[in-house]
């Protein structure tokens, strides 16, 4: 999945270039922060080292747009999130 820098991250929030902003669980209990761009890519928040940026808890990531954003309206992803796989 392509990925989207902070900076980059930030001015297309602040200029209001994208459709939605997803916090994605998955399994292991952590969150992934997805952008999705007006063309339908959605882009994924990396770490300084190139990295996917991974929250441990779904909070860290809420305090964090909260704090660098103007941001109202996310949505939260918890179909994959401590999903149990045994059958």
């Amino acid at each position: 999945m392509p990925r989207i820098r902070t900076e980059e991250f930030l001015n297309r929030v602040a200029s209001r270039d994208f459709k939605t902003i997803r916090l994605k669980g998955v399994q292991a209990g952590s969150w992934y922060l997805m952008l999705e761009t007006p063309e339908d890519v959605f882009l994924i928040l990396e770490s300084e080292d190139g990295t996917m940026k991974e929250y441990p808890k779904v909070d860290h990531a809420l305090v964090w747009l909260k704090r660098m954003t103007n941001l109202k309206e996310i949505i939260v992803d918890i179909d994959l999130w401590k999903k149990d796989t045994r059958k």
